[in-house]
């Protein structure tokens, strides 16, 4: 009889690929961050953005296909390059961000945690490409929805997690935040439905591997 199960192999595998999951990501971020530093100090405007989008779609691809895991997208085609949207989806794993940086095909801003501008070349990107947020301050959300609207105005759009965070229950979707949808009664933008399918299957150990995760996005709604 094998002393070692193959729960335990399978589940070591799974917990190293995690690891090189987390060195990819250093590596290929040093060389993103790189180009990243051009684009900020040498552009501006539509130009900065566009090459900001093209940039980060190429580095998640490649991350993603460093570990593994590949893209199957439907509907993302139908958005319109000229026209800027409030994205919503939910939120199943750390790839999510990654999953839809290569399938989006209009540039994205996201909304990050202002703990992340403490962290090294992270923060750096954040400021110059997402939207802060402080959940405990009302000044700071108040000041949030501000940027977005910009963001909005200068052809990049917002992608929000409806649900505020991951969600790691059983159940299908926790309870929606209502920002998304009070950002697009103010602002007038279309809401862009995103479905992320099987996202926590690629990297967590505890789970089954999936090498392709989908993303389905809806028509969009007024």
């Amino acid at each position: 009889k094998c002393p070692i199960s193959l729960n335990f192999i399978f589940t070591f595998l799974r917990t190293v690929l995690f690891f090189w999951l987390l060195i990819w990501f250093v590596f290929t971020g040093i060389i993103a961050f790189i180009f990243y530093f051009i684009i900020f100090n040498l552009t501006s405007g539509k130009k900065k953005v566009w090459a900001t989008f093209y940039v980060t779609k190429w580095w998640g691809k490649i991350l993603m296909a460093g570990i593994g895991v590949f893209m199957r997208s439907k509907g993302t085609e139908n958005l319109d390059k000229n026209q800027t949207y409030i994205l919503v989806s939910n939120h199943l794993s750390m790839v999510d961000i990654p999953v839809c940086m290569i399938t989006c095909t209009v540039p994205v801003s996201f909304i990050a945690k202002k703990e992340v501008d403490k962290i090294p070349f992270v923060g750096y990107l954040a400021r110059n490409m997402h939207v802060y947020v402080d959940r405990k301050s009302p000044e700071s959300r108040i000041e949030s929805m501000e940027t977005m609207r910009k963001h909005l105005d200068e052809t990049s759009s917002i992608h929000l997690y409806v649900e505020g965070t991951r969600n790691k229950t059983d159940l299908p979707l926790q309870k929606f935040h209502k920002g998304a949808f009070a950002l697009a009664v103010e602002t007038q933008k279309p809401i862009a439905v995103m479905v992320i399918i099987d996202s926590e299957k690629a990297v967590n150990p505890r789970l089954k591997f999936q090498a392709i995760v989908r993303l389905h996005c809806s028509q969009r709604l007024r």
